[in-house]
């Protein structure tokens, strides 16, 4: 009888699905147990050449109806006060604004790290929320804080496909580093980190 093997990739996307799908239960009930890890989607390779090159997304929401997530770490060339002229507290500031994905661009979404969370924000993990931008701002968010423009979903079924296909490493870590000052560098440590854990 010949002796079978099974290729390495084909067992990395398989260990990796089976982390994203043992992390689900965590997202489908966020508002039930609160977490303390953020679950990320960190492009492979295998992404290079498209809009998701060297991404990190953050997944935000996961239902049988679809997942839905914010790219972390694109920053724009766009100051936040050019895009909220009306709110004073960000006219001296040097914050500028994210892209989260290619989704509805003009829809305004804020995470941020408080311990006075309100009623219009949902948890995500640690002291960590997501909310309507305008609502948060109105509101005089207390902690710190990015926007994003626009956010990142799919269809029932699409991302396991995705990840199965090695299209992307599912990484649970500190959901702190979303505020880090070097965002452009989180596609590396996440990459290579998770990299040397399975070679």
């Amino acid at each position: 009888m010949p002796h079978l093997t099974t290729p390495i990739p084909f067992l990395r996307r398989c260990c990796l699905l089976a982390l994203f799908l043992l992390c689900v239960p965590g997202l489908v009930a966020a508002a039930e147990e609160p977490r303390t890890k953020g679950l990320f989607l960190v492009a492979t390779e295998q992404l290079d050449g498209t809009s998701f090159q060297q991404t990190v997304i953050l997944l935000t929401h996961f239902s049988p109806h679809g997942a839905v997530g914010l790219a972390i770490n694109r920053p724009s060339d766009i100051a936040l006060h050019e895009v909220f002229p009306e709110f004073g507290q960000l006219k001296q500031g040097m914050d500028l604004l994210f892209l989260g994905g290619p989704i509805s661009a003009n829809v305004l979404s804020i995470l941020v790290r408080t311990s006075h969370p309100t009623e219009t924000m949902r948890h995500i993990a640690d002291n960590i929320y997501l909310a309507s931008a305008q609502i948060a701002l109105a509101q005089a968010i207390d902690g710190a804080a990015h926007i994003y423009a626009g956010y990142t979903g799919w269809a029932p079924g699409q991302l396991q496909a995705e990840i199965e296909r090695g299209d992307w490493m599912v990484v649970q870590d500190d959901p702190q580093i979303i505020f880090e000052e070097n965002t452009a560098g989180l596609w590396q440590n996440l990459y290579r980190s998770w990299s040397g854990e399975w070679i």
